[in-house]
């Protein structure tokens, strides 16, 4: 039983959580790298802000991805044993 895993990624609502959630986790490291560099407590605060937001956005895809990939395992399975 192999699982198409292009297939699960190419669903609609896991694109648009990668498509949000890398660029914000992006700004949210950088913001923790510049504000220890520049001793800036602004970029600070942006990072707080920030990095929930991307934590959620990544529980949330994989939640999605394990949903996916459990859905296309019960269905691989209904297939095989329909034929035999």
């Amino acid at each position: 039983m192999v699982i198409d895993k292009k297939q699960i990624r190419s669903d609609r609502w896991l694109k648009m959580m990668m498509r949000t959630g890398v660029p914000v986790a992006i700004v949210s490291i950088l913001c923790l790298w510049l504000g220890q560099l520049m001793a800036s407590p602004a970029l600070g605060s942006v990072f707080l802000v920030t990095m929930p937001i991307a934590l959620l956005i990544g529980f949330m895809y994989n939640i999605r991805y394990v949903m996916l990939a459990l859905r296309a395992r019960r269905q691989a399975a209904d297939s095989t044993s329909d034929h035999e």
